[in-house]
């Protein structure tokens, strides 16, 4: 997947943004920070998914053991 990135010039500064990804967009006064905020935006995003799926993961796996319980009083 060949992703675009987007930097525009926006009043003082520069809008960098990820084409196609309405949440994936930072701004700075200049070119090369609008697209380091950008690479930050997009790790602090990725950590939140990654908490998520963790976070799921646990929940998935004290279900199976819920399930394991019921199996065995049947």
């Amino acid at each position: 997947m060949k992703t675009s990135i987007v930097i525009e010039k926006d009043g003082d500064g520069f809008l960098a943004r990820v084409e196609g990804h309405e949440n994936l967009f930072a701004f700075a006064y200049s070119e090369k920070d609008a697209v380091t905020e950008l690479k930050n935006v997009v790790e602090m995003i990725m950590d939140y998914h990654l908490e998520q799926v963790n976070d799921e993961r646990l929940i998935r796996n004290e279900l199976a053991t819920a399930v394991e319980k019921y199996a065995v009083q049947v």
